[in-house]
């Protein structure tokens, strides 16, 4: 099909064999040019235009950005979500890369159910040599230690101390990314710890947390300041995911089946915002009591109301 078509000259070899295996992926999974663009985040038009040769620019880009995400959507199985790359999924891979590659630190805030936490537990899934740890308010200076010595270097004896030269020498002149996720419930003794361990051993480290964690760091000579001089990477504060986030999620929940516009909207409203509540809440209904119904905006409504106790948008 494609041999036959008269490309324009700004598509080169490696876009017309992308077009050739997109329209392939396509008939083969039956899905529709509309829900493939949800997922690569562009476009149906310009999908359209790419496909059909008409694309007045270079389509590489584009193209780059529809391979991504056939290949996320045929890693879904059964009731489990491919990772979709969201705005926030982005700005989270953003982070980590940038603070990895200046090892310096980054801080990256959002409000609770924007999907920081699972972006970054897939980077740390997806990268060699990332560590990733959760604070809590009940964690000392020394359990601290303990715990990053366990996950970087393992099991053995010593003293505190001793435990951290040896985390200290295992780190060093290595390319390791340290993630500390709920950082806003650190203390400064902790944060004192996971500076030393920056300073020394010349690693990046991301700093994940509530709206509050920038709280914590702006003052000047606050108990965060040394970390505030430190940091190359800290875009603001996420307050929820995009509608374009929000149809790409739901596109890669339903796979091949076709959304329809006014169903994703609604999702959106109710969701507002929540990465969570849309996943684990909306979607996850939907596909529980669903049964045979057709997915509209009635289904929408009724699960929202029903299975999630949701003042009704309708």
């Amino acid at each position: 099909m494609t041999e036959q078509m008269h490309w324009p000259a700004h598509y080169n070899g490696a876009d017309r064999e992308m077009i050739e295996a997109t329209l392939k992926w396509i008939q083969e999974r039956d899905y529709t040019q509309a829900g493939l663009a949800r997922l690569a985040r562009i476009s149906a038009s310009s999908l359209n235009q790419i496909l059909k040769g008409t694309y007045a620019t270079s389509p590489t880009k584009l193209l780059a950005s529809v391979e991504s995400a056939m290949r996320h959507a045929d890693e879904t199985s059964g009731h489990a979500m491919a990772p979709v790359q969201t705005s926030v999924f982005k700005l989270m891979n953003t982070a980590c890369d940038m603070a990895r590659r200046y090892r310096n630190f980054a801080v990256m805030t959002g409000f609770v159910g924007t999907g920081k936490t699972f972006a970054l537990k897939y980077y740390v899934s997806t990268h060699p040599n990332t560590y990733f740890i959760e604070a809590a308010p009940t964690m000392t200076q020394a359990s601290l230690t303990k715990q990053l010595y366990r996950l970087v270097v393992g099991t053995g004896k010593g003293s505190i101390a001793d435990k951290f030269d040896d985390l200290v020498a295992s780190l060093k002149n290595t390319d390791a990314l340290l993630i500390v996720d709920e950082a806003e419930t650190l203390t400064p003794n902790q944060l004192h710890t996971i500076r030393r361990v920056r300073d020394l051993a010349g690693i990046g480290i991301v700093l994940a947390g509530t709206e509050h964690l920038s709280g914590l760091i702006k003052p000047q000579h606050g108990q965060f300041d040394q970390i505030r001089s430190r940091t190359g990477f800290w875009p603001g504060t996420v307050t929820g995911i995009t509608a374009e986030d929000a149809a790409a999620l739901v596109q890669s929940a339903f796979g091949a089946e076709e959304v329809a516009d006014d169903v994703i909207a609604r999702l959106f409203a109710y969701c507002k915002g929540s990465a969570r509540m849309l996943v684990e809440g909306l979607i996850a209904g939907i596909k529980e009591f669903r049964k045979n119904r057709p997915l509209d905006v009635k289904l929408v409504d009724a699960v929202a109301k029903q299975a999630l106790c949701l003042q009704s948008l309708a």
